[in-house]
């Protein structure tokens, strides 16, 4: 019956940009740290920045306002965790899970216990375990609007016990999991993109609520805000066009088929550069400018959230923008440093 009428998960409508997800232009007045192609995994140790660009680890030192690069691997990097020991997990887009520095650097995990590394999207540090968002067991993370548009719900959460070589499935069928954080009650907050919500997942009792949903874009990774509360990237947005999509099966297969991905009617990083993508009639401009309000398969947008995984502020870059695609934040002192797949860019901006 909801297919029928088009109504419940067969809604091709779209939740509004408003309250505290008011359109602005933060995103685009805010300061260009860096240019480096496809930056993305923020992460902070000490004063420095820890980010990468394809397969390149690069470390940012404030002081000397230059990033340096610091180790290289042989697939492109997914996705970056602190350890407690100062040494960094980094996940791979072949499945595998690397140790940079500490007692165990140069380890690869492809394995461990019933885990077999496929898609990490996003990793959690925790004393001597790991925790990683598996996007997919399908697919690899490169893939991911394939996994989008064949509706993929094959998605997971694993804890690595990286001392006793050990592994336990703590949460599983998930629709492409792309950020971990914890919560101040010792629960596990868990942003579940192709669902437009965060999860939040005991550990004990391994039980799932909703914390947050029908947000207005694919949210990605999160991050403690120094303050207390969240923020929270979403690295694309949701339209009615590719609601639509979504709900058409054969439409779908034979697009994956016959178009290339560029040009499939599916979310972006980026978006603009080419006359043959889609929505450019909904995309029109008017005496010579694009109208900021104009349809999308791009978009800049950073949520503020507080305690309670509520949102209270946010920071856009608008359809006329090029700062789109915010994948990965951090906050370092009184600044919030967030990486634009969209612009090529780490962009720094005031926290408070």
């Amino acid at each position: 019956m909801d297919a029928f009428f088009g109504r419940g998960e067969f809604a091709v409508t779209v939740p509004p940009m408003d309250g505290p997800l008011q359109p602005n232009n933060e995103l685009d007045a805010a300061t260009s740290l860096l240019e480096v192609p496809a930056p993305d995994n923020l992460i902070a140790i000490g004063d420095s920045i820890y980010f990468s660009s394809g397969p390149k680890l690069f470390a940012y030192e404030p002081t000397a306002c230059a990033a340096r690069s610091i180790a290289r691997f042989p697939q492109n990097i997914t996705a970056l965790a602190v350890l407690d020991d100062a040494s960094v997990a980094v996940g791979l887009a072949s499945g595998e899970i690397a140790l940079h520095g500490g007692p165990d650097d140069g380890r690869v995990i492809t394995e461990l216990g019933a885990y077999r590394g496929t898609c990490p999207t996003a990793l959690l540090g925790s004393r001597r375990k790991l925790l990683v968002a598996q996007g997919s067991a399908v697919r690899r993370p490169h893939e991911w609007r394939r996994d989008l548009l064949e509706t993929g719900s094959t998605g997971a959460v694993w804890e690595l016990d990286l001392v006793d070589r050990s592994s336990s499935c703590l949460a599983a069928n998930l629709a492409f999991p792309n950020g971990l954080a914890w919560h101040a009650d010792g629960d596990l907050i868990v942003s579940e993109s192709w669902k437009h919500r965060l999860l939040k997942f005991g550990l004990d009792t391994r039980e799932s609520t909703v914390a947050l949903d029908q947000l207005p874009g694919y949210p990605s990774r999160l991050t403690h805000a120094r303050d207390g509360g969240y923020w929270l990237c979403v690295f694309a947005p949701r339209n009615s066009l590719v609601e639509f999509v979504l709900k058409e099966p054969a439409y779908k297969r034979k697009m994956m088929a016959q178009v290339e991905e560029e040009y499939w009617v599916a979310p972006s990083l980026s978006s603009g550069r080419d006359f043959k993508e889609p929505l450019q009639n909904g995309a029109i401009k008017s005496m010579g400018i694009l109208k900021p309000w104009a349809p999308t398969r791009s978009y800049g947008l950073l949520i503020r959230l507080d305690e309670r995984l509520s949102p209270i502020r946010s920071m856009h870059s608008r359809a006329q923008g090029r700062r789109h695609g915010i994948t990965s934040a951090v906050e370092v002192a009184d600044r919030i440093f967030a990486t634009s797949q969209g612009s090529n860019e780490i962009l720094s901006m005031v926290a408070s």
